[in-house]
C-alpha cells in the first residue's frame, strides 16, 4: 500500500516539475517559476463543467472593443487577441489602429553589447509580422524616440519597403494595401539633448542626415495624408527649405492640418506651406513665417493660423513680426481666417505680437509669465475688435502683489471694457471679489471666466467712482465680502452656474481657443468721447433700465490732464475710460 501512495506522490511530483520551467516575464527577460503543488486547484479541477460559472466579457460589443483596445499597447492588443474570437475580430477594428505610437521600446528585444551593455534593438522578424498583420489597417503613426534614433529609422525603413513590396504588381497577400489608410503623420523630435547630472541646461540638436532622409522617403510614399505634424526638428536653413518637397507633390490638395513647429531657431521662412490649397488649420512658429509666406497663405483655405512659442524657440525680443500691409492684406483675402498667439514655456517668456493680425485668442502655458501691463495694453490696442480668448494655464510659480495699486485688477477690466468680443477669460493672479463682479458685469460678450478660488481676495477695494449710484456701490461691497455671494452674482450675470476653481482643477483646466464667435464691429458699442456722462445698460438679461445696478459711464474729456482719480493711478490711466489719456503714450 506504502509503494503504491509513493508511486502516486512521484508522479505528482513530476507533473508539477512539468508545470515549471523558464518563463519569459514582462520585461522580456527569462525567469525560473517553479509551481508548487495547489490542492484547492486540483479540487476545482474535479468540478463539473455544468457547474462552472463563465464571464460575459467576450459579449461586449464592438463599439465598447475599440474604446478599450485604444488604451493598450501592441503586445497588450495582441494578447488580449488570444482570449476569444470576439477579441480576436476586434484585433483588427478601424478605430483601434487610427493611432500607431513608435518609440524606444516599441518591437524591440534586450540585446547585450559589450560596451554599452543591455540595449533595446528593433527585432526585424516581430516588426515584419507586425506590418504584415496589421500594416493595412494603420490610420496614423506617431514618431515619439527619445535616445534610441536607429530603432526609429530603421521602422520607418521596413515600413517603406512594406508599402513598395505591396504596390508592386504580384504583392504578398499580407502586403497588400499596407499604409495605404494612414492619414495622419506625427514625429516629435526631442532635440535637447541636455546632461541628466544638468536638467537646466539646453543643448540642442536637429535631426538631419539618414533619419531625415528616411522620414522623407516615408512621406513619399503616403499620398493621402491628411494631418502631418513636424516638432521641434531645429533643422539647418538649407534643409529647411527642402524638407516639404516630397509632401507638396503628393498632398498638395488633400492636406488638411500642418504642424510645423521649429523647424528652425534662426529667421527661416517655410514657403511650402501656401502650397496647400485645402489647408484649414496650420501650426508654426513665429520665426518661420514672414509677408511672402502670408501672401501665399491669402489664396488657401485657411481658418486657424497657430503661432507656437516653445522653450526651444528663440527670444521674443530676436523675432520679428510680419508687416501691416500683409495682414492687411491677407484679412481681405480671407476674412475668416483666425490668428492664436501661444507660449509654451516653463520660464518666463512674452508673445511676439502681430499688428494688425487677426488675433483671436493670446494663451500662456507658461507657470512663470505674468500679465505685464504694457504688454496688454499693446494688446487691448492691437486686438480690441478680435480677441476672444485670453488666459494664463498652469498654476503660477511666483507670488502675486495684494495691493491694489501693484495687482491686475485695473487692467484686467480695461481690456474687458474695450475687446468687446472677449468670450472666454482665465484668471490665475490675485484679483478681489469686488474686480471679479466688476468683470462679469462689464465684458459684454463673456460666456466663460475661469478664476482660481485660491488667489481671490475677499475685498472690496475699488475707490467709489463718482458716477456710481448708491445702490450699486451697496450692491458691490455687500457681494464682495463672500465667495458664496459672488458665485451667485456671476451665475445671474452669465446664466449659467458658475464656480471658483481649485488648484486642482484650475491645473487641470484646459482653454478652448476656438471659443466664442466674433461679431461685426459696427454691432458693438462705438467709442464715445463727450463732455458729459453716458448712460450704459447692463448687457445681462437679469437687468433691465430700472434696475438699481443701472449705471452711469464715466466721461473722458477733450483736454488730456493728469487724473487725479484714484482709478488712475494705476500707470495714469483709468480702467473706467475707453481711451488712454495722452500723457501715457
Amino acid at each position: 500500500m506504502s509503494t503504491v501512495s509513493a508511486g502516486r506522490k512521484n508522479s505528482a511530483q513530476i507533473e508539477v516539475m512539468q508545470k515549471a520551467g523558464w518563463k519569459i516575464d514582462e520585461n522580456e527577460k527569462a525567469c525560473y517559476i517553479d509551481i508548487e503543488e495547489d490542492d484547492d486547484a486540483n479540487a476545482n479541477e474535479k468540478l463539473d463543467e455544468s457547474q462552472r460559472v463563465y464571464s460575459r466579457w467576450s459579449e461586449l460589443p464592438n463599439l465598447i472593443l475599440e474604446e478599450i483596445f485604444t488604451y493598450l499597447t501592441p503586445k497588450e492588443r495582441y494578447y488580449a487577441s488570444l482570449v476569444c474570437r470576439q477579441w480576436y475580430s476586434a484585433f483588427y477594428l478601424p478605430t483601434v489602429w487610427s493611432n500607431f505610437v513608435v518609440d524606444d521600446r516599441t518591437l524591440t528585444r534586450p540585446k547585450y553589447n559589450y560596451y554599452s551593455g543591455w540595449q533595446y534593438c528593433l527585432d526585424h522578424m516581430r516588426t515584419q509580422n507586425c506590418l504584415a498583420r496589421i500594416g493595412k489597417h494603420l490610420r496614423g503613426i506617431e514618431f515619439r524616440p527619445w535616445h534610441s534614433f536607429n530603432n526609429i529609422y530603421q521602422f520607418m525603413t521596413m515600413l517603406s519597403w512594406s508599402i513598395d513590396k505591396g504596390l508592386e504588381q504580384h504583392p504578398q497577400s499580407e502586403l497588400i494595401g499596407m499604409g495605404q489608410r494612414i492619414r495622419s503623420l506625427v514625429y516629435h523630435f526631442p532635440c535637447n539633448m541636455s546632461q541628466p547630472n544638468d536638467p537646466e541646461g539646453i543643448k540642442l540638436f536637429g535631426t538631419g542626415g539618414q533619419l531625415l532622409k528616411g522620414l522623407k522617403e516615408l512621406m513619399l510614399r503616403l499620398p493621402d495624408l491628411h494631418t502631418l505634424k513636424l516638432v521641434d526638428f531645429v533643422l539647418e536653413r538649407f534643409e529647411a527649405n527642402h524638407l516639404l518637397d516630397e509632401v507638396v507633390c503628393s498632398c498638395c490638395t488633400k492636406m488638411r492640418v500642418l504642424n510645423l513647429v521649429n523647424v528652425t531657431t534662426m529667421h527661416c521662412p517655410i514657403m511650402h506651406v501656401g502650397l496647400f490649397l485645402n489647408l484649414r488649420e496650420l501650426t508654426i512658429s513665429p520665426q518661420n513665417i514672414d509677408d511672402d509666406v502670408l501672401s501665399l497663405l491669402a489664396d488657401t483655405k485657411l481658418r486657424h493660423l497657430h503661432l507656437l512659442q516653445n522653450c526651444y524657440t528663440p527670444n521674443h525680443l530676436s523675432i520679428s513680426a510680419c508687416g501691416v500691409k500683409a495682414w492687411r492684406s491677407l484679412k481681405a483675402t480671407n476674412p475668416r481666417l483666425r490668428v492664436h498667439l501661444r507660449v509654451e514655456n516653463m520660464v518666463d517668456g512674452d508673445v511676439v505680437l502681430q499688428p494688425e493680425a487677426p488675433v483671436h485668442s493670446i494663451t500662456y502655458w507658461a507657470p512663470q509669465a505674468r500679465i505685464r501691463t504694457e504688454l496688454l495694453l499693446r494688446m487691448v490696442d492691437h486686438y480690441k475688435n478680435t480677441l476672444a480668448v485670453y488666459g494664463h494655464e498652469l498654476l503660477p510659480r511666483f507670488s502675486s502683489p495684494k495691493p491694489f495699486d501693484s495687482r491686475v485688477d485695473s487692467v484686467l477690466l480695461l481690456m474687458c471694457r474695450q475687446c468687446f468680443n472677449l468670450d472666454t477669460l482665465v484668471i490665475r493672479e490675485k484679483v478681489s471679489t469686488s474686480t471679479l463682479l466688476l468683470l462679469a458685469r462689464t465684458a459684454k460678450n463673456l460666456q466663460r471666466l475661469h478664476v482660481r478660488r485660491f488667489a481671490v481676495i475677499l475685498r472690496c477695494d475699488w475707490p467709489r467712482h463718482p458716477e456710481w449710484s448708491d445702490e450699486f456701490h451697496l450692491w458691490l461691497r455687500r457681494n464682495s465680502r463672500s465667495y458664496e455671494a459672488v458665485e451667485r452674482e456671476i451665475s445671474q450675470i452669465l446664466g449659467y452656474k458658475w464656480n471658483l476653481l481649485s488648484d486642482r482643477d484650475f491645473k487641470q483646466l484646459t482653454v478652448n481657443v476656438r471659443a466664442g464667435l466674433l461679431m461685426a464691429p459696427l454691432e458693438a458699442t462705438p467709442i464715445i468721447s463727450i463732455d458729459l456722462p453716458v448712460p450704459i445698460a447692463i448687457s445681462t438679461p437679469y437687468y433691465g433700465y430700472s434696475s438699481p445696478y443701472y449705471y452711469s459711464r464715466p466721461y473722458h474729456h477733450h483736454h488730456h490732464h493728469h487724473h487725479s482719480s484714484p482709478y488712475s493711478s494705476y500707470h495714469h490711466y483709468s480702467p473706467y475710460y475707453d481711451t488712454f489719456p495722452g500723457n501715457y503714450w
